[in-house]
């Protein structure tokens, strides 16, 4: 059942606290909305969907006065707010949680969460006192265990992330301003671990049940279903329909995100991230031919790194993928890092075709055919003051180059459009900045840069985070045909149903160790949890 909210039912109209009326915003050349009209009822939880680039965010962003739309308004209560005015929204009570913690790491959780307006003394010196008085009411009133003086870049995401939350909900953040009565949460969970994001969903229906309206803008259906109350779904910057979360199923939402119906429809609340298994199929995962135990092209022994790593060896051969299963914390990023020679303190022997690599730098292994994804596309993979073509073309503008080494241009635009035709990147221009894509384009932007014929040894560390579900699609695809051609990959993902759609074996750690194998029908949800969980490490068979 879908209503449209932009002609809401008269027996709802007293409902409503906040509308976005005829929005439309243009970026370039791109129509990021067109004419989109939604309404948001008090007390509710209302999910926002679509593809990357389908205009959920800048939607969220127009409501928080962060972006000022070309038409339309934005009222809440009945008042219009002045477009593009972040103090306007802000002091009519909205409040925006981003998906990049907007943090200061190297302070502590009570000067992030009073940074904005310090309290205090009479000699108009910091009020320590009354500052960590004020961010103990906030941040213990979601989780009291966060201790308020401990330096912020200390605490775990999902406690960072609640951090982030408190602040939004300071009621002496501005004199004169609203308490917060609107919170857009822009893909809160996509660097949580599977217990904070329980954690965090159970805080926003918390404060929904207090009376807040929450705008949660997520690709993940699983959270949609256990946790928002409506979602509205935007297409190509288009509304395309409100619906009743309990009254519509997985499938529908796709083929209203999509236009078309991916497959037989599932059951309308599924497990966490229950579409990967579908999508394997529809990325021909299935049809992929499973890899003979050749020589390995991939072979890591004794890698070890004080605080991370102990001990870890492991082989991947040509045409295997080789996932790599565990719990937040357990060592799977820190293990491609190592890998990749982004760890200074590790030691141990990686060899790339039996070839031992010196591992001085990361240079070493791109000319040795490895390629890197990391998890955090912000601080680890994309050059954000480099054009979308230089992001691209950056490792291989030596190989590109001409014999005294000059620049070859006409090499360089082939590869780059050729990469963002296949990887279907919406982007204004190639020389556009990786800022002004959505989170989405950015990841895919990011894997256009590796799979290139050049790179051997993919390290792939959660390469479809922020991806939505005809994205993962493609990338599923890819993944399996860099397989195909004969590439080895290592892939780590935190959704098990991915991990196992993909993999030919499974490596589960725990606290920098390998604790087990997995292979065949022991790839299951349920070994995986089990290996993950247990409190010695074994030794790999």
């Amino acid at each position: 059942m879908s209503d449209s909210a932009g002609d809401p039912a008269p027996e709802r109209s007293d409902r409503v606290l906040l509308s976005a009326s005829g929005v439309s915003k243009r970026f370039g050349i791109t129509q990021a909305l067109d004419d989109v009209s939604v309404d948001f009822f008090r007390g509710e939880v209302h999910a926002l969907m679509g593809e990357n680039g389908a205009g959920k965010s800048t939607l969220g962003k127009v409501i928080s006065g962060l972006h000022r739309q070309d038409s339309g308004q934005i009222t809440i209560d009945g008042r219009t707010l002045r477009p593009g005015s972040i103090d306007d929204a802000f002091n009519a009570g909205v409040r925006i949680v981003h998906q990049e913690l907007a943090q200061c790491p190297n302070l502590s959780v009570a000067e992030n969460l009073c940074l904005h307006d310090f309290p205090r003394t009479p000699w108009r010196t910091v009020d320590r006192a009354a500052m960590r008085r004020r961010a103990a009411r906030l941040v213990h009133r979601i989780e009291p265990l966060i201790d308020v003086n401990a330096e912020l870049g200390a605490l775990s995401p999902g406690h960072r992330q609640i951090c982030q939350i408190a602040a939004s909900l300071d009621e002496e953040a501005k004199p004169g301003a609203h308490t917060a009565r609107v919170i857009v949460f822009d893909e809160p969970t996509s660097s949580l671990s599977i217990s904070e994001t329980n954690r965090l969903l159970k805080i926003i229906r918390q404060l929904a049940s207090d009376g807040l309206t929450i705008i949660y803008v997520s690709h993940r259906m699983s959270e949609i279903f256990a946790c928002c109350d409506r979602v509205s779904v935007l297409r190509d910057g288009k509304f395309v329909a409100t619906s009743v979360v309990k009254d519509i199923t997985e499938a529908d939402l796709v083929e209203q995100m999509i236009g078309r119906r991916l497959g037989a429809a599932p059951a309308k609340q599924q497990s966490p991230g229950g579409e990967a298994s579908a999508l394997r199929e529809l990325a021909d995962g299935h049809e992929r031919e499973r890899p003979t135990h050749t020589k390995p092209l991939l072979e890591v022994r004794s890698l070890s790194s004080p605080g991370k790593l102990q001990d870890v060896s492991l082989k991947v051969h040509p045409g295997e993928i080789l996932g790599i299963g565990g719990l937040v914390g357990s060592g799977r990023s820190e293990l491609l890092d190592a890998i990749f020679a982004i760890d200074p303190r590790a030691a141990g022997q990686v060899l790339i075709d039996s070839v031992p690599n010196p591992r001085t730098n990361p240079t070493d292994l791109i000319k040795a055919g490895v390629g890197y994804v990391p998890e955090d596309r912000r601080l680890q993979g994309l050059f954000f003051d480099l054009s979308i073509a230089e992001n691209i073309v950056v490792p291989y503008m030596r190989s590109l180059a001409g014999p005294a080494g000059v620049r070859d241009l006409k090499q360089e635009r082939a590869l780059v459009q050729s990469r963002l035709d296949e990887f279907r990147v919406k982007a204004a221009s190639p020389s556009s900045l990786p800022n002004e894509l959505s989170g989405g384009n950015q990841q895919k932007l990011l894997i256009s840069r590796w799979m290139h014929k050049e790179s051997r040894v993919l390290l792939l560390d959660e390469p479809t985070r922020g991806i939505d579900i005809g994205a993962k699609t493609e990338i599923y695809r890819l993944i399996n045909h860099a397989a195909q051609r004969g590439d080895a990959i290592l892939l780590v993902s935190s959704e098990m149903p991915e991990l196992l759609a993909l993999s030919d074996r499974i490596l589960v750690m725990g606290e920098g160790h390998v604790r087990g194998e997995l292979s065949g029908a022991d790839m299951t949800q349920s070994n995986i949890l089990t290996l993950a969980t247990q409190e010695t490490a074994p030794a790999l068979a």
